[in-house]
């Protein structure tokens, strides 16, 4: 194992030690960026290590559930290990630098917040390993580097505890306080930063942009498939729910009991009963003020650019759950929603007696899509452009799944392409050397897809010029503007969830 020595002035003058992963790339691991000294404490920043630092090892992760290997990816390229679960040391993150490009020549930096419901993943997972992103952008003259952050999840970072909640944001705040005062010893350039995520990592990456706690952190945003319109902040009450079914679960009555309750017994029992999928909490903290309002909000103005877009058939995997609701239910569960449920049982031709239940299970299907994924990034676009604000990306990922094409372009595909991981077949490579060069360009500030394109469709191993009509037959844009009418009127997870827990 090759290692790469830095010196980091403002980390108290220690050494840093990482591994050379690659040819072109080395990786500085593990990074403690903040500390918590006991459960549900807010995060600590780390800005100053007391002795040379080891960085060749990944640091512990966030403690999840098991997890059943995806099924998307061939299982001889998936992982056999990793890291250690550590509900207190999982504060870390690990750093990817080109290793041809000098120290004093700073570089455009990418902060990537991973997927997973925020009950899952981790900074080290294999599917988000930027080796190959961060090789190709030295291979383009237009270096970056590259951070993967860890943050504690599900009830151990959203939980509604003693007055307070939000954990997993104040550690991702901490992880970009931290970048921006410290990335610069390893080359990054702090005025030059882009915050991005794909799913729940592109809900927190849009929550950051409207937040004051990381206000001048970034200046460009990248949003794969999911942001705030579909995934609204939790009501007090809900979160109030939420953490008295996790003390029932785990046989306590206290906040303070909780605390003590076995991390296994937390994540291992509770989090699978409990399910769903967690995001900021409505307390008056780290959100600050959220009204009505909240999904008009625009971006604070430090950032300058944004790219965004989905997939083309998002809800595909979900499909499975809602199957497992009664065919006769699902009409029953679907008309109980406050304000929307009765017009969208009509408008999707949602009956209480279908003549089949795969037509029943596609029609919901179609009814999760749009309302989860389509509309918002749709609405989110609008609400960017008509502002005048910010220079505005808009891409269709319709190309579909490497490994098994019945799949189509579902949800977290194009992340497969993104950091290209994982073996494909080489007739994807001029692909996957287009869309990685995108996002380096535009982390580099340039126009990702060349000079006055700003919206494309991704299909076919290729990247092309979004033609005149071509949205409209691609996404169902005639359903979004129905949808419309009922913004801030309903939330659009509450009606979801309805047909993913039995």
């Amino acid at each position: 194992m090759e290692t790469v020595k830095i010196s980091a002035p403002s980390l108290g003058g220690v050494t840093i030690t990482g591994v050379k992963n690659s040819e072109a790339t080395v990786q500085f691991r593990g990074l403690q960026y903040a500390s918590i000294e006991k459960r549900y404490d807010y995060p600590t920043r780390v800005d100053k290590y007391e002795a040379d630092v080891d960085a060749t090892e990944h640091g512990a992760i966030p403690p999840q559930p098991a997890r059943v290997p995806s099924p998307v990816i061939p299982k001889d390229q998936l992982p056999t290990s990793s890291p250690p679960q550590d509900e207190f040391a999982c504060l870390n993150l690990n750093i990817t630098r080109p290793s041809s490009i000098p120290l004093t020549q700073k570089i455009p930096v990418i902060v990537w917040i991973f997927p997973g419901a925020n009950t899952f993943g981790s900074a080290s997972d294999k599917s988000y390993d930027p080796t190959s992103l961060v090789a190709r952008s030295a291979e383009k003259d237009l270096p970056i580097m590259f951070v993967n952050l860890n943050y504690r999840l599900s009830l151990l970072g959203f939980v509604y505890v003693d007055g307070r909640a939000n954990h997993s944001m104040y550690d991702q705040t901490e992880a970009l306080l931290w970048v921006k005062s410290h990335i610069a010893d390893f080359g990054g350039d702090v005025e030059n930063i882009t915050l991005m995520g794909v799913s729940a990592g592109s809900l927190m990456t849009h929550y950051h942009s409207l937040s004051k706690p990381t206000a001048g952190m970034f200046k460009r945003i990248g949003m794969m498939s999911t942001v705030i319109e579909s995934r609204t902040p939790f009501p007090l009450e809900d979160a109030k729910a939420l953490a008295a079914k996790a003390k029932e679960l785990c046989g306590v009555s206290s906040d303070e009991e909780l605390k003590t309750v076995p991390v296994e017994t937390l994540i291992d029992y509770a989090v699978p009963i409990i399910g769903g999928m967690y995001g900021p909490v409505n307390d008056g903290g780290w959100l600050g003020e959220v009204g009505e309002d909240y999904i008009d909000r625009l971006p604070l103005d430090n950032v300058e650019a944004v790219m965004l877009g989905n997939t083309r058939f998002e809800s595909i995997f979900y499909m499975p759950k809602i199957g497992l609701i009664p065919t006769e239910e699902r009409y029953k569960r679907l008309t109980e929603v406050p304000v929307v449920g009765d017009w969208l049982a009509k408008e999707y031709d949602i009956s209480p007696d279908p003549a089949t239940d795969a037509e029943s299970l596609a029609k919901l299907t179609q009814m999760y899509d749009d309302i989860s994924y389509g509309q918002p990034v749709d609405m989110t676009v609008r609400k960017l452009r008509e502002s005048g604000k910010f220079k505005t990306f808009h891409y269709l990922f319709d190309e579909p799944n490497p490994y098994l094409a019945s799949l189509d372009a579902h949800h977290l595909v194009d992340v497969l392409f993104l950091f290209n991981s994982f073996k494909f077949d080489a007739k994807y490579d001029g692909f996957v050397d287009k869309y990685q060069t995108g996002w380096i360009r535009f982390a580099n500030g340039l126009e990702p897809w060349g000079e006055g394109v700003s919206d494309v469709v991704m299909l076919n191993q290729d990247i092309t010029v979004r033609k005149h009509g071509e949205y409209e037959q691609r996404r169902r844009a005639h359903a979004f503007a129905k949808l419309n009418q009922f913004r801030h009127k309903y939330d659009a997870y509450n009606v979801t969830k309805r047909f993913l827990y039995v």
